[in-house]
């Protein structure tokens, strides 16, 4: 299918996804321009790299000026006229600017230092800005939430009042309805909020988590199904347990998440001192010999690993790699990424270790701020979460007690014609409201917070637990209540 240009450029998508390669990339250029390198030169190595249409724009930008002879200047403009018809696309603009610079003779450094600069600040402001809109799409949230819960109640009841003859359906609809629109509207929110991806993938990590949640999801679901075929327990209950089992790999993956953003809050320190270090000794082994007297708290046993492989005669390039592995940080990885190419091409460390750490600085404060609002929104969300669930209770037991009076009591007229909703098919939904709104509430939260999206797990099978317990405590306190005084109320004495 045709994409139009515009519409592409302007994609929210995209926007999120680049943005912060975008400013690791420049200071990838950056770092290798202290080492005074030309312009050709550094899209050499600018090809060779792995930031995605970064790379692949150098890529050609090399292939058109050296490769067929158009010269550097005229490739780079011939680039940044194919790769975009944005004028304010980041990309076209640095290989505009880049190409003049190169055409004039400039200084790479000084051009790139304040390139650098401009991007960090921009990037901050996007940042910012996404932020505010953030906040404003969690207060929406919130209002559409308590809003579903009694629209939900609202149609059942009224199809009730109003005689339908397919109030079972009316509230399947009601509730098929609901749980489109939640998810189209957390869907929404994920493709607008920035994504702030955490973890360095690991093949071997994330296969070993996936068998632990399969096997939780299949021993949380032959335990309800077992349960509710052998109604030991309430099926509401039952859910609740079966979604219990999610909270063990929900808690690991919060514990790594833990481990990742101390490990982020480390590193820039540890970078600076061997950028520092390195720039006056001029040995990676000399330099993570001095860095070591120093402590990097949970980072240290990474740096410790990382002098031991130098020691071994592994390439530094390789030995940087490793530790981004070992750490499973997707900051740590990109910053060592620029510091490796640094070093491999003769830049200046104390500069590139001062950037890096500078840029690992200002996007961990950022993604703190984001930690605030969404701590706030967890606390929100699950309050809501159990008033929606109350509320589903409660509109469970009026149903039964509305069932039992049609047919206990003779209450209908030529006006009122009551057609209660079946209590078997109420009892059938609210396993499935609970586990609907836990679902949807789960991912809203964990797209508030970014990060690993392992995580989530943690706060269905949280969000399950409660809607469950809340549901089963309305039925039980309201049960003997609105029994007596309804039923004994409209019942004609004897």
């Amino acid at each position: 299918m045709m994409q139009i240009p515009l519409l592409k450029n302007f994609s929210l998508s995209n926007i999120q996804k680049t943005d912060e390669k975008f400013v690791y990339f420049v200071a990838f250029l950056y770092s290798i321009s202290t080492g005074e390198v030309g312009g050709i030169d550094l899209i050499k190595t600018a090809r060779e790299t792995n930031y995605g249409k970064y790379t692949a724009a150098f890529k050609e930008v090399y292939q058109l000026g050296i490769g067929w002879g158009y010269g550097v200047s005229k490739s780079l403009e011939m680039i940044a006229d194919k790769v975009s018809t944005d004028k304010s696309d980041q990309l076209k603009q640095i290989l505009m600017k880049l190409a003049q610079v190169i055409r004039l003779g400039d200084s790479l450094k000084a051009f790139l230092h304040e390139e650098i600069k401009s991007t960090l600040v921009n990037y901050s402001i996007v940042y910012e800005r996404k932020l505010e809109n953030q906040k404003l799409f969690l207060e929406m949230f919130y209002t559409l939430m308590s809003t579903a819960a009694f629209m939900i109640a609202a149609n059942s009841i009224m199809s009730m009042l109003m005689g339908q003859e397919n109030s079972e359906q009316i509230l399947l609809m009601s509730f098929i309805g609901v749980a489109s629109s939640m998810s189209a509207f957390v869907f929404m929110m994920y493709i607008m909020f920035p994504r702030d991806k955490l973890g360095y993938a690991s093949a071997d990590e994330d296969l070993k988590f996936r068998l632990k949640v399969y096997m939780v999801i299949g021993a949380g679901a032959g335990i309800g199904m077992v349960l509710i075929i052998t109604q030991i327990l309430p099926s509401t209950l039952a859910v609740g347990i079966a979604g219990a089992p999610l909270l063990y790999p929900g808690l690991l993956a919060r514990k790594m998440e833990q481990r990742i953003r101390q490990l982020n809050d480390w590193y820039p320190q540890f970078i600076r001192h061997f950028g520092e270090i390195y720039a006056t000794v001029g040995s990676v082994g000399g330099a993570l010999e001095a860095v070591l007297r120093s402590d990097f708290g949970p980072l240290q046993e990474q740096i410790q690993r990382f002098k031991n492989r130098i020691r071994h005669r592994i390439e530094q390039k390789v030995a940087f790699e490793l530790m981004s592995r070992d750490t499973g940080s997707e900051i740590i990885a990109n910053g060592n990424e620029v510091i490796s190419y640094a070093m491999d091409k003769g830049g200046n460390l104390h500069i590139a270790g001062n950037q890096v750490s500078e840029i690992t600085v200002k996007i961990n404060e950022l993604r703190a701020k984001r930690t605030q609002t969404a701590k706030t929104f967890e606390t929100i969300i699950i309050v809501l979460h159990a008033l929606t669930l109350a509320v589903f209770g409660l509109m469970n037991k009026l149903t039964g007690i509305f069932f039992e009076l049609v047919n206990t009591v003779d209450v209908s007229n030529d006006t009122l014609n009551l057609t209660p909703i079946d209590p078997q098919f109420m009892a059938m939904m609210m396993p499935a409201m609970i586990i609907m709104t836990s679902a949807i509430s789960a991912m809203a939260l964990k797209v508030a917070q970014g990060g690993l999206y392992k995580t989530v797990f943690y706060h269905i099978g949280l969000f399950m637990v409660i809607g469950s317990v809340v549901m089963f405590a309305m039925d039980a306190i309201l049960s003997d209540y609105l029994a007596t005084h309804v039923l004994d109320f409209v019942k004609p004495a004897v």
